[in-house]
């Protein structure tokens, strides 16, 4: 059956995936830096409060988008679920690789936990949201965490 649309080859649909993820962290490092601007000059930095001392690129691209990388992977596995039971599947995968490999002071333990399952949300959301077709994606991927590092 011939749908009018070329068909697209593997290398094209893995581009859009990493091209999906990118844009997913885009849109936490934009969210992270917003939440910097506007913290109050005088009060500990949000990062402190989770019990971390890491930039929040090490945050977004490297536990996050590895976290995202093992929730897909684990979905891959199940049979095709609906968006709850993803969306189940990725905070959980969020509350463990965050509260487990992150590190940092224990007693914020669980604050970190449900920081990084909030994170794995957002990507999810970021999945469902940016197409292969849309603008917003590339700039979401590219330009925007450029423009948060250099502001």
């Amino acid at each position: 059956m011939n749908t009018g649309f070329p068909k697209r080859s593997g290398r094209m649909d893995m581009g859009f995936y990493a091209l999906n993820k990118l844009a997913s962290a885009g849109v936490v490092v934009l969210l992270l830096s917003l939440l910097d601007w506007v913290w109050p000059p005088g009060a500990d930095r949000a990062s402190e409060w989770l019990g971390l001392y890491l930039p929040q690129e090490h945050w977004v691209y490297g536990y996050a988008l590895t976290a995202s990388l093992a929730a897909d992977a684990i979905l891959s596995f199940l049979p095709s679920l609906h968006k709850g039971k993803q969306a189940a599947v990725y905070g959980a995968v969020g509350f463990l690789f965050f509260a487990l490999f992150t590190g940092g002071n224990p007693e914020q333990l669980w604050l970190r936990a449900a920081a990084g399952a909030l994170t794995l949300l957002i990507f999810l959301w970021g999945k469902h949201t940016f197409s292969s077709n849309s603008l917003a994606t590339p700039f979401f991927a590219l330009a925007v965490p450029l423009l948060c590092w250099v502001i």
